[in-house]
């Protein structure tokens, strides 16, 4: 079975929007015979943004599942500025010198 690149991210991201799994797809492709490769540098520019769009969405359907391990896992979760949550509040002291 060929399949076309441009084809081929439609369908992964129409399975990922309708909440499908994508597994079946990929395993079906004989990925020695994926055909469009794209033939100049516009073409490649374009399926390049398309790849990075897909991945934004996988990135953020996963979001959830991280936040879910995260906060079962029992480590010290971070806050604003890369500061643990849980840490104590340590106000900086400046001192003039006279």
């Amino acid at each position: 079975m060929l399949h076309a690149v441009p084809e081929l991210l439609e369908a992964l991201e129409t399975r990922l929007i309708q909440g499908e799994d994508p597994s079946v797809l990929l395993a079906n492709i004989r990925w020695s015979e994926l055909v469009g490769w794209p033939e100049n540098q516009a073409v490649a520019k374009a399926l390049k943004q398309r790849i990075v769009s897909v991945q934004a969405l996988v990135m953020g359907l996963q979001s959830p599942l991280r936040a879910t391990l995260i906060g079962l896992s029992g480590s010290p979760v971070y806050g604003r500025d890369g500061i643990p949550a849980e840490a104590p509040v340590l106000a900086p002291r400046l001192r003039e010198r006279a």
